[in-house]
């Protein structure tokens, strides 16, 4: 399987400094995959998850138009990062998955766009949209805060570290024959 480190039609996700997120809709559901292999090559804690198709969301600003996310197919993820010491109050699945996967997008996206770097105003409005999704989710009031200002706090490294394989080409036929509906039956 070949990871590359851009989508195939890289897009700036991100709005001018300072702008701030007033609502959030999901605009498709959300498709993820676990490869066969994954558990058996991990590198870390656990396997990797794909986007299994692009996952749609939209937000507007107080005075603004709707501007819709495309979190690209085939993007690698995690699901929820959360330290294993707070996994009893918060899990790694729940309400708040699909947040964190825009989430999760917005922190590395700066790195598909030709000559950005991370920048402070594209981390303020990732953790904005963060909460805005989870909002939307109907996540308790008292458990988005406390996820919005974890990532606010500690989310920072996270953000400027460089990820060079971020994204799988899903047509690749070592994924593709492991994709049951796309296998002929024998």
């Amino acid at each position: 399987m070949q990871r590359f480190d851009h989508p195939s039609v890289p897009i700036d996700p991100y709005p001018s400094a300072g702008t701030q997120v007033a609502e959030l809709r999901y605009d498709s559901a959300l498709v993820l995959i676990r490869l066969k292999d994954a558990p058996r090559l991990r590198t870390g804690e656990d396997a990797d998850y794909l986007t299994g198709r692009p996952y749609l969301v939209s937000w507007r600003s107080r005075d603004g138009e709707w501007v819709q996310i495309v979190v690209p197919a085939g993007l690698i993820i995690d699901l929820t990062s959360v330290p294993p010491a707070l996994r009893f109050v918060i899990g790694r699945v729940g309400p708040w998955l699909e947040a964190a996967i825009v989430h999760d997008y917005l922190y590395i996206a700066w790195q598909d766009v030709p000559g950005r770097g991370p920048r402070p105003a594209d981390r303020a409005f990732a953790d904005a949209i963060m909460l805005a999704a989870m909002r939307a989710a109907d996540v308790r009031p008292w458990m988005a805060t406390v996820i919005y200002w974890a990532v606010r706090i500690f989310g920072g490294g996270t953000f400027g570290r460089v990820k060079p394989d971020r994204y799988v080409d899903l047509s690749d036929p070592e994924i593709a024959a492991q994709m049951a509906f796309m296998q002929p039956r024998v």
